[in-house]
């Protein structure tokens, strides 16, 4: 009936424990997004892409600092090299 943990033991219990600590805090982020948007949000619709962009995080500046390597079309980019 006591016999110790197993190395396997262990890490399930801190998978476990992750995994609910991770759920916890997403339980809470929705919750206080659905907090604020029940008095501010003038639609349901509003409402409901608030909680559902719950997730998301805002960009910082160093976001918009990164550059893009590639242009969006880089196939247009070769044939205009190539033809030259």
């Amino acid at each position: 009936m006591n016999k110790p943990l197993s190395q396997d033991d262990i890490a399930a219990m801190e998978l476990q424990l992750k995994e609910s600590v991770e759920k916890d805090r997403q339980h809470w982020r929705i919750n206080d997004v659905k907090c604020d948007a029940i008095h501010t949000a003038k639609t349901y619709e509003e409402f409901a892409d608030r909680v559902a962009a719950a997730h998301l995080r805002p960009l910082d500046k160093k976001d918009f600092a990164k550059k893009a390597k590639n242009g969006w079309n880089q196939y247009a980019a070769n044939d205009k090299e190539t033809s030259e």
